[in-house]
């Protein structure tokens, strides 16, 4: 296994550890996976979120809209990396069940850059998106991949 292979797995590992953090709402889980001075474009109420403090309280707002099972997949995975940089970037499904036991969820495109640091690979900068219409101005969250 060459080094660029060895370190997409190593991405490829900690995006799994990212799922099942996400998955079990675990917020200390996925504050471990940010560098101190993340720069974050998350899908909603905010332009930017400086900061792992900016942004895991941004993710205790956003949990507290999931309050059933959280469902998040990642599909079309595709890494890049060297032994100091990576990027990884998916298309994921991400919600929850409502109150009446449903599955809300929708597509988000997501892009995921990590650094490798003293203690292990960390997200420098994350960007969840949803496309939107133009002529209305709204979010299109029914598209498929």
């Amino acid at each position: 296994m060459t080094n660029n292979s060895k370190a997409e797995q190593q991405i490829r590992d900690m995006v799994s550890r990212y799922v099942n953090a996400v998955r079990a709402k675990d917020i200390s889980r996925i504050a471990d996976l940010y560098t101190d001075d993340v720069v974050a474009f998350d899908a909603i109420l905010a332009l930017q979120f400086k900061g792992k403090a900016a942004y895991i309280e941004h993710w205790h707002t956003c949990m507290g809209y999931a309050s059933g099972d959280m469902h998040f997949e990642v599909h079309q995975l595709n890494v890049s990396a060297n032994e100091q940089l990576a990027f990884s970037h998916s298309v994921n499904l991400c919600g929850c069940t409502n109150e009446q036991g449903e599955m809300q969820s929708s597509w988000m495109r997501c892009t995921q850059c990590w650094k490798h640091t003293t203690d292990g690979w960390k997200i420098v900068h994350e960007h969840f998106s949803a496309p939107f219409d133009v002529a209305s101005g709204q979010a299109i969250f029914n598209l498929q991949p």
